[in-house]
Formats: C-alpha cells, sequence, structure tokens
C-alpha cells in the first residue's frame, strides 16, 4: 500500500493535464476583458500625488494591476485637474479612470468612495520584499466586475538620477498592460454614454474595432548606453455628484 494510493492517477476528462510552458509574466493581448475587482486601495506618492492602486483579475485567472493617480503632488496643488495652455481645465486622466470605476460599479462616484485600514503585504523597496502594510482600502468595490479594455503597450524602463532626481529613460523597455477604458459589465456602456442618456453602447465597438491586437509604443526611442541591453521586457477636490443613471 501506498500513500498515494488515494491521488487519482487517471485524469477525468474535466481536468487540465500538465503543459509545457517556460514561466515567466506574460502580458495580455490588447483586447476586452471581463475584470473583477481584487483589491482597491490608496496610496500616496512621496511628491503627495494620491494615487488608486486596483488589482483585477481576468475572466481566465489572469492577474491585472493598475494604478490610477487621482491628483497631482503637492507642487501642483494636489488637484484632481489641470489647466492647459488656453485655460481650458480637465480632469486628470487618472481621476477619470478611478472615477469611471466607481460610477460604473457602485453607481457612485470618487469622492464618495468610504475607506477602512486594512493590512495587505506590499513591496518595500527599502528591504527588497513584501511586509505587511496599512492601507486606506475601498471594500466596497471588492468583487465588483466591470469590462476594460486592456492595451498592450511597449514603454521606457526609467532610472533615477541621482544628480537631478528625476527619472529618465535608460534605454531598455518593457511590455505591460494598461486600462485604457471602462466599460458597464451589464451593458457595456461607458460614463459619457450614461452621462447621455443613450440607448445602446456604441463606443465599446469602436474601441474594439480600433484597438484589438493591436501594441501601442510609448517608448521614447533612447539609446541604451554602450554595453547595455536593450530590447522589450516582459488630497481631492470634491468629485461629481452620484446619479441615478449608474445606479
Amino acid at each position: 500500500m501506498s500513500i498515494f494510493d488515494t491521488m487519482n492517477q487517471n485524469a477525468p476528462a474535466d481536468i487540465h493535464e500538465e503543459s509545457d510552458s517556460l514561466g515567466g509574466f506574460s502580458p495580455l493581448e490588447t483586447a476586452l476583458y471581463g475584470l473583477t475587482i481584487d483589491l482597491a486601495f490608496v496610496t500616496m506618492a512621496q511628491s503627495k500625488a494620491m494615487c488608486l492602486n486596483v488589482h483585477f483579475s481576468t475572466d481566465n485567472k489572469q492577474g491585472l494591476r493598475q494604478q490610477f493617480y487621482v491628483t497631482s503632488g503637492e507642487a501642483k496643488g494636489c488637484k484632481n485637474f489641470y489647466q492647459n495652455a488656453k485655460g481650458e481645465k480637465f480632469f486628470l486622466p487618472g481621476f477619470n479612470q478611478a472615477n469611471a470605476l466607481c460610477l460604473l460599479t457602485l453607481g457612485k462616484p470618487l469622492g464618495e468612495m468610504v475607506t477602512e485600514v486594512k493590512t495587505i503585504n506590499l513591496y518595500d523597496h527599502t528591504v527588497g520584499k513584501e511586509v505587511p502594510t496599512n492601507v486606506e482600502m475601498i471594500t466596497a468595490l471588492i468583487g465588483q466586475k466591470v469590462i476594460g479594455g486592456v492595451i498592450k503597450q511597449i514603454e521606457d524602463k526609467n532610472k533615477k538620477n541621482d544628480e537631478t532626481g528625476e527619472y529618465e529613460a535608460t534605454g531598455e523597455t518593457r511590455t505591460v498592460n494598461e486600462v485604457d477604458k471602462f466599460f458597464r459589465e451589464r451593458d457595456g456602456m461607458t460614463v459619457p454614454e450614461i452621462k447621455a442618456q443613450a440607448t445602446e453602447s456604441v463606443f465599446k465597438q469602436s474601441w474594439a474595432d480600433k484597438w484589438t491586437g493591436q501594441v501601442k509604443d510609448k517608448s521614447s526611442g533612447v539609446t541604451a548606453p554602450a554595453g547595455g541591453a536593450t530590447g522589450a521586457t516582459n488630497g481631492s477636490p470634491a468629485a461629481p455628484k452620484a446619479s441615478t443613471l449608474f445606479a
């Protein structure tokens, strides 16, 4: 008799057999994905910019993490909007994304979200590993579902210049995913479509037609120094009032 006698050696028809895989991170291809929110918590950058960190899982359980900077840093007033050369004011892209996520899942804007302190494991650059960390968690978002227009893109690997304190392109690149647009799960509607009281989703298909399968190159084209390797690798003003349109 063996201690392994109870193990099923002949795989049932519905079990997934072992496959050959080299492992490692593999970015999602550009497409529309059903996303479930696993974590949603707020952090503050050294600049005092406020960031909403969201961990998603796709329908096939692949993880996806995104940071949405919802305010500028202290040097620019910690505002959730900016002003262009013409004097026109626009919400920060990160604020629009975070606000849309709240509206399309809970029917309430970001400004009405309530946080509570939770302890999770986060990577600490000082000690070089994940450590228990207290964060302000938006628990109401956990488990909520949304459709995400996810783009596969190439971007620079940046490194801090010790003399200037600024982050500069190293000449190396990496391939990552970025959520470009959110759509309501039940009908594919966007925030602008809902506010316009549209009767059907139109932009979702337009997004899919333009982006599905595409790769966006956001790298600067900076050449790596000689001997360096190159190549792709893998405080907030009041938000808009809630609308019953999103309920």
